[in-house]
């Protein structure tokens, strides 16, 4: 399985969901933007120009290139994040048209949204441009700052304590409706 993490507006969540993923999955990580995933996933992650691999996630930094567009036309499935906000909106669009025709196996993970509405107006929007695109949130929440620090994922540090379980315990489960549909094609 290769999974595919792009969008070219910056602080949307691709290197948290991709380290999360990749880990969770026991999958390679491979990005092209300088971050900490060599540190936080010693041996499992590389920064660098991005080799085509079997079972790797790949954490695409706001940029699209020809290297990027063969690996994402190989994918499985690309993520798309797209925080709440306009600006990044417009960028998910943009990215959105680019890769779409490439690989049409796009899914919109809205992220950061602070209530129900967030989802519902960022998803009405994006499909006002594109039909057939697969979409899942995840609230905002202070586990993905956490899994940069700490080298853990998401369901790492839901399970760590029985307060862990309690703060974290919608995006833990907005994150398994993610994972599973990876799992499911194992």
């Amino acid at each position: 399985m290769i999974i595919s993490v792009i969008n070219k507006k910056g602080g949307v969540g691709k290197t948290p969901i991709s380290f999360s993923l990749a880990k969770d999955l026991g999958y390679e990580l491979q990005s092209n933007d300088n971050s900490v995933i060599e540190t936080i996933y010693p041996d499992k992650a590389r920064i660098g120009r991005p080799i085509l691999q079997d079972d790797c996630v790949y954490d695409f930094g706001g940029f699209v290139d020809s290297g990027v567009l063969d690996i994402i036309k190989a994918s499985n499935a690309v993520i798309v994040p797209c925080s709440v906000d306009y600006n990044a909106l417009m960028r998910t669009v943009e990215t959105i048209e680019e890769i779409i025709v490439v690989n049409s196996n796009i899914i919109v993970v809205i992220t950061k949204t602070e209530k129900e509405s967030d989802f519902e107006t960022f998803r009405d929007e994006i499909s006002s441009f594109f039909e057939d695109l697969y979409f899942l949130e995840l609230r905002n929440s202070k586990i993905f700052k956490n899994s940069m620090e700490t080298g853990k994922t998401v369901t790492q540090l839901y399970f760590e304590t029985p307060l862990s379980k309690s703060a974290y315990r919608t995006v833990y489960q907005q994150y398994q409706s993610l994972i599973e549909l990876f799992n499911s094609d194992k």
